[in-house]
């Protein structure tokens, strides 16, 4: 018999085991998918995408293997296999991420970063990749940060230009996808959401589309992702295609104020289960010294809504439990 989460897993418990994972697992994105719900994140460690499970959102498993092997396209002595996210496509799991190519590159001479897919019928292991990318001649500087999203029968992905790695702007973008959601139609749409708040310093990246009671909102990161001025914001969207407007100058969950052994929350990911609303982030562990261990864990914690249709976020002021980055795997 299947126990709702709800039941045994209450906003106080999530708070008070944050971090719910941890190692290093940066990028952190949720999928419910049966009983369980699947965490992805970037490469660590020699592993290329990390897949962790759970039944409660507070035990997670030891992170394993989740992509079959490189595609043909990457560079295999620099992959960058960054920010996967897994959609449910039929009786399959498509899997998005982006990567480095071994044979274009960018303004500066560097390999660009590209959109791949790869394919699995399950969860947790064994995506096959395609050896062509999805996306990656669109902009001269590359993309990243690549989301889907499904509204109704319709299939789209969100993603931004990765101009910061060459002093250019950052966007983000949208495109439509196929009923497969391995190829795109139409053309891409720019949301108007860029780095344009003083918070949001040289960057904007990692949205997440997410659609509550009929109204759109478009979650994202900005700042220096290593520095404590990374945090969340968000816009609200006429559609999933936008446009989109900030709705706030402020971000929406930052590091707080007073020191609680952890800094730089952010790549969100937004997951409706049981009828609540939580969010998975990354932030970096501090160790006792105040120096920044080389984790970045992950956290969930509840999204809770004003009567006006807006998100915030309450945080535990309690300093988090001392803990230190495992050792290495060989």
């Amino acid at each position: 018999m299947l126990i709702s989460l709800g039941i045994f897993l209450s906003t106080q418990a999530l708070a008070d085991r944050n971090p719910v994972l941890r190692r290093n697992f940066p990028d952190p994105f949720l999928l419910e998918s049966g009983s369980r719900t699947y965490a992805y994140a970037t490469n660590s460690d020699g592993v290329r995408v990390q897949i962790s499970s759970s039944d409660d959102l507070e035990h997670w498993s030891v992170p394993t293997e989740g992509l079959a092997r490189l595609p043909a396209w990457v560079n295999e002595n620099k992959p960058d296999v960054w920010a996967p996210e897994v959609l449910r496509v039929d009786s399959h799991y498509v899997l998005y991420f982006s990567a480095r190519s071994k044979s274009v590159t960018r303004p500066d001479g560097i390999g660009r970063l590209c959109i791949g897919t790869a394919v699995s019928t399950h969860p947790d292991r064994d995506f096959v990749p395609h050896d062509t990318p999805l996306i990656c001649d669109e902009f001269a500087e590359g993309v990243i940060d690549v989301s889907p999203f499904r509204d109704g029968d319709r299939l789209y992905l969100y993603y931004k230009n990765d101009g910061n790695c060459c002093k250019r702007p950052t966007w983000i973008f949208a495109r439509e996808l196929d009923s497969t959601g391995l190829a795109t139609v139409g053309t891409t749409k720019q949301l108007g959401v860029s780095n344009d708040q003083p918070w949001e310093g040289h960057v904007i990246e990692a949205p997440t589309m997410f659609k509550r009671e009929g109204a759109y909102y478009l979650f994202y990161s900005a700042n220096a992702y290593d520095k404590p001025g990374y945090a969340v914001g968000y816009a609200r969207c006429d559609g999933p295609l936008g446009p989109c407007k900030d709705a706030s100058t402020h971000p929406l969950l930052k590091t707080p104020a007073q020191p609680v052994g952890w800094f730089g929350p952010g790549h969100q990911s937004i997951l409706q289960i049981d009828g609540r609303t939580v969010i998975a982030y990354h932030a970096w562990n501090v160790l006792p010294d105040g120096k920044r261990d080389r984790c970045r864990a992950m956290h969930i914690s509840e999204v809770e809504w004003t009567a006006a249709g807006e998100p915030f976020i309450k945080l535990d002021s309690e300093r988090a439990e001392e803990w230190r980055c495992p050792t290495r795997r060989p």
